[in-house]
């Protein structure tokens, strides 16, 4: 039945556009791509991309009083990537936030942690990050870095990602890659690009063993997507996107603080580390297993010279299975640990096992973009509409069973209970939206920029057996400014202002909250940003940004009987920073991707006045990174490479008692090109952490209070050779 509602709507929503397309005399031109160009045929990569899709604009970077950052596939493949935690490394805004082997992995930007629902686009479509990413297929990564309430409604303030897929090329190429790393993992990866008689296809395949660091953790995967396009006359082109993707592995659950004091809280860091640990290997161990299919329909069609019309639609479905030997407090104490470990690394082990979670959305896309002149101003216009549903259908019982106590540094051996008790949470949520932009020139050197978007939100939930319901229904209103002055021919200094929304409903729990079951009122973050952007030669990009964003949240004030009433707003966090960035290519032989962020991330309201003054944990101070890529002139093809990263002032705890030690990490490789048997060839050399340092990389906090800690991966060795056919 979901297939066939998705159909149906693919249809309609190509039916409405062609009506649209018929009816109007005016629309926009569709965006004009680069065509890429494969890495096989360079031997550096291209990081000076002044194109994104994901500001709304469809201006270019250097241009628009946006901080957006892309990592292209150059880029990932130079640096051998395997997971988008590795490519966070890239750019110093963006943070891990409770990524582990074997799990979906997420991230922060700015500070704010982007949902999983929300914040994500494929090809400028929402998409759900409730599943492992394959990179194997994406052209580049995009990030909006701030509030993106005009670009995508209600979300987290911290940004906006979007995922933009390979698409077929002129020319006709198959790449071969097979890759391996000292722990015998191995991968093997194919690129095709094809054209028959105008039509365009592109297929891209893998296949991976995946041998991890940490202790039963190895898995596998595979990985096959397509790409079609076809131009169907001079002013119409249709192009389709598919892809399938398995994953299996176990996944690696963090550690806690230890209770050094006896209080019940952990408030010490372990002191050794053990990145090879992992409390999820009994022998009953199940792996995360991940199933996942997604497909996506585009027609565009230019009206005219300065209007074109775009619509979109996609579908998504995720089978998961989610289970783990998982640890949570510690009862082997005087007083029971919570959030923690006991003092001498005891933990409490519970046996999770959520098996059959169906996930699905589907989302479409609406737009016209065109081009008016009015009183000698030049404005180009987007409006549109769009509208996704999200859906989670779960099993009607997980089984979460305290089964004994393990320890962080005697691992013990216990017995199993995957007796599903507990009941599960089924969730809906559906959202139509229209949404209007316009950029104009007012001169050779003023650019403003102004948007709207509307969201009608409807969201509910309920537990298996219909109990604990809620429902919220609202509608809100996201505006963005922003305006460009460029002082020079090189130079520009830009500022915006902008909103973006979150909403959110009081548990329907009524023994816990007063009003329980409560719709809150919109949460508002608003965001004020000053930047400049210096092209410094035609192929090297320097952007600097100034930023607050303030964000509110709901908190609970105490009552009388027990209780608690949530309110909206009653806790606030001001995230105030400074951002710097350089991307692009030095010189013929240097090219680099630098950036720098530092951010005061603290609470300014609460209802506990002890968190007001302290920082936001697991956000740091200081963030840098700094790739460079060196063509050697006296071997041609040779080239060297290096990733130096590097962060402190992260607060583990509420109170800022713990903080993370400072820790760097460099990462080096080196790429040959060479022509094997007439075949064009890359043969490449990675290290990850080459100087093998061992350190806390993150400590996020979750929602239900249990704070974690996840180390770095040890010292590993890529090789791969890539191969033209």
């Amino acid at each position: 039945m979901a297939h066939t509602e998705t159909s149906l709507s693919i249809a309609v929503a190509l039916a409405t556009a062609t009506l649209a397309v018929n009816a109007a005399s005016q629309t926009t031109p569709t965006t004009e791509r680069t065509e890429p160009i494969t890495v096989s045929a360079k031997s550096a990569p291209v990081l000076d991309i002044d194109n994104a899709e994901v500001g709304g604009f469809g201006a270019p970077i250097s241009k628009t009083p946006q901080s957006i950052a892309v990592v292209g596939s150059d880029l990932i493949t130079a640096t051998a990537s395997q997971s988008l935690s590795q490519v966070l490394k890239l750019d110093a805004s963006l943070t891990d936030s409770y990524n582990t082997t074997g799990f979906i992995e997420s991230l922060s930007v700015r500070g704010f942690l982007l949902t999983n629902e929300n914040n994500f686009r494929r090809n400028g479509l929402a998409t759900s990050n409730y599943a492992p990413i394959a990179l194997e297929n994406i052209e580049r990564i995009e990030v909006l870095k701030g509030v993106a309430g005009l670009q995508s409604g209600v979300s987290a303030p911290g940004g906006l990602v979007n995922y933009v897929t390979k698409t077929p090329l002129r020319d006709a190429f198959s790449t071969v890659m097979l890759g391996v790393d000292q722990r015998g993992g191995v991968k093997t990866h194919i690129d095709l690009n094809r054209t028959f008689n105008g039509l365009g296809v592109r297929v891209n395949a893998a296949s991976e063993q995946m041998h991890s660091h940490a202790d039963r953790a190895d898995g596998r995967r595979t990985f096959v997507s397509a790409a079609l396009a076809v131009a169907l006359n001079e002013r119409t082109s249709v192009s389709l996107n598919a892809e399938h993707h398995e994953r299996r592995q176990p996944s690696v659950p963090g550690v806690g603080l230890l209770d050094s004091d006896g209080d019940g809280v952990g408030e010490t860091l372990p002191g050794r580390i053990n990145p090879s640990l992992n409390l999820n290997n009994q022998s009953w161990s199940l792996p995360f297993e991940a199933k996942t299919s997604t497909a996506q329909l585009t027609l565009n069609h230019r009206l005219n010279n300065d209007w074109s019309a775009r619509i979109s639609a996609n579908t998504q479905r995720s089978k998961i299975n989610d289970r783990i030997a998982f640890p949570d407090g510690c009862g082997n104490a005087a007083t029971y640990v919570y959030p923690g470990l006991c003092a001498n690394g005891d933990v409490d082990i519970y046996d999770y096992r959520s098996d059959d979670e169906q996930r699905a959305l589907s989302s479409w896309d609406a737009q016209l973009n065109g081009r008016v002149t009015t009183g000698g101003i030049e404005h180009t216009l987007r409006l549109g509409a769009s509208g996704r549903k999200i859906t989670l259908d779960a099993s009607p019982r997980q089984a979460y069973n305290y089964v004994g106590s393990s320890n962080i540094f005697l691992p013990t051996s216990l017995p199993s209970n995957g007796e599903a008790l507990d009941l599960n949470t089924d969730n809906r949520e559906r959202t139509t939206e229209l949404y209007a932009s316009v950029h104009s020139k007012i001169n050779a050197r003023w650019l403003s920029f102004a948007g709207i978007r509307t969201s009608k939100l409807s969201r509910g939930s309920e537990r298996s057996d219909g109990s604990r319901a809620t429902s919220i229904e609202q509608t809100v209103s996201t505006p963005w400014i922003g305006s460009s002055y460029a002082v020079s021919d090189d130079t520009t200094l830009y500022a915006n202002w902008g909103q973006g929304v979150e909403l959110d409903v009081v548990p329907n729990r009524s023994s816990r909250f007063v009003n329980f079951g409560e719709a809150l009122p919109a949460l508002k973050s608003k965001q004020v940003e000053l930047g400049a952007k210096w092209q410094v030669n035609p192929r090297l990009l320097a952007t600097a940004a100034l930023f607050e964003i303030n964000k509110p949240f709901a908190d609970d004030l105490r009552q009388a009987d027990g209780r608690s009433l949530r309110v909206a707003g009653a806790k606030t966090a001001r995230h105030r920073g400074a951002e710097f960035t350089a991307a692009g290519r030095i010189n013929d032989a240097l090219s680099l991707q630098a950036s720098l962020m530092a951010l005061d991330a603290t609470f300014t309201r609460a209802v506990d006045p002890t968190l007001v003054g302290t920082r936001v944990t697991n956000v740091p101070r200081l963030k840098a990174s700094l790739f460079a890529d060196y063509k050697v002139t006296a071997l041609r093809g040779l080239s060297l490479n290096s990733l130096l990263t590097t962060e402190r002032g992260k607060n583990v705890n509420a109170d800022g008692s713990t903080r993370l030690p400072s820790a760097w990490q460099l990462d080096a490789g080196l790429s040959y090109q060479r022509t094997v048997w007439n075949k064009a060839s890359t043969w490449r050399i990675n290290v990850e952490n080459l100087s093998n340092r061992i350190y806390w990389r993150e400590a996020p906090t979750q929602s239900w209070g249990g704070v974690y800690l996840f180390p770095s991966t040890p010292r590993t060795v890529r090789a791969s050779v890539l191969i033209d056919f």
